[in-house]
């Protein structure tokens, strides 16, 4: 979610401006909130922001590092050292391509961040 206190009025936004809300499991384009609203007054009184389109990246050094971390708890002491020391640029940089081809796909990557405006609801119609 946003940290900016910038707002930005509804009337000044395009149709098709991706709108959402704190715990919202989905998106609307500003046409779609009107219409809504016309059914459903309630979501008025949400606090909107503008959505920005995000994608996640998956990232084998992470992977690694983190399953690492959690095997190391039940291995012996400077045993990090010695798998890390198994481990070269190579194997990261093959690893990589195979996440990169796994989540080419939008599917399970892209999603929305509240990082735009919020957004003042001035006119409906």
């Amino acid at each position: 979610m946003t940290d900016t206190t910038e707002t930005v009025k509804l009337s000044e936004l395009s149709e098709e401006t991706i709108l959402s809300y704190v715990d919202a499991n989905y998106t609307l384009t500003v046409s779609e909130l009107r219409k809504q609203t016309k059914e459903d007054n309630s979501l008025i009184n949400q606090k909107w922001y503008v959505a920005i389109e995000a994608r996640w990246h998956p990232s084998a050094k992470e992977m690694i590092d983190v399953y690492v971390d959690q095997q190391y708890q039940d291995m012996y002491e400077d045993w990090d050292e010695r798998a890390y020391d198994c481990l070269k640029q190579e194997h990261y940089d093959r690893l990589q391509a195979v996440l990169d081809e796994a989540f080419k796909s939008g599917h399970a990557t892209e999603y929305w961040e509240l990082n735009g405006p919020e957004v003042i609801i001035d006119k409906l119609d």
